[in-house]
């Protein structure tokens, strides 16, 4: 049974480090976001469906490896049904609770980030080059954090030709994720 508390250490605490420390990473740029809605009207199912997420699932993994790791090193496995029991219900009470956390954080919009429009106006470095009929990628920032965005060229600036790596350009647009650029005149910053 100590090798599956340990699996889930290693497993929850990975996705839990990442979520936490992943601001820290600037080299590795992962975003996952899993929304699964629905409704259900029979009794209490959409809670039930509330509490089966990604992310319930992930801390109550970490909360019942770390529990069940930490008291069998304590006991050293004389009591492996207790344990177990203890370690199950504190996975799932974990679980439970940053589930309800983050519905509250969800509901009272505490932790919305800003809307896509507000990336309109501001200025950045190309990453992956932008040619007049394909899109790249840019990267903006943005308060203190550095956002790498798909961008495509504005209509108007699109005879000028590609734009590579490390130019840069002002995102005027958002549409679907993706931002519309044009390329810093810099004769125009320079007067």
């Amino acid at each position: 049974m100590l090798s599956a508390y340990i699996f889930c250490v290693l497993v929850g605490g990975g996705f839990l480090a990442l979520s936490v420390f992943g601001d820290f990473l600037d080299g590795m740029d992962i975003d996952l976001d899993v929304d699964v809605d629905g409704e259900i009207d029979a009794g209490g199912g959409a809670d039930v469906a509330r509490l089966l997420s990604l992310r319930t699932i992930v801390y109550a993994m970490f909360g019942f490896g770390a529990t069940g790791a930490l008291l069998h090193a304590i006991w050293g496995g004389s009591s492996a049904g207790l344990t177990a029991v203890v370690a199950g219900v504190t996975g799932l009470a974990s679980g439970a609770i940053i589930s309800t956390v983050f519905r509250y954080l969800k509901r009272s919009d505490s932790g919305t980030a800003l809307g896509a429009r507000s990336f309109v106006g501001l200025t950045g470095e190309v990453s992956m080059e932008i040619a007049p009929d394909s899109a790249g990628t840019v990267n903006v920032l943005r308060g203190e954090r550095r956002y790498s965005v798909r961008a495509r060229l504005d209509s108007t600036s699109s005879d000028d030709g590609p734009l590579g790596p490390g130019q840069s350009v002002v995102v005027v647009g958002m549409a679907d994720g993706i931002a519309t650029v044009v390329p810093v005149d810099m004769k125009l910053l320079e007067e």
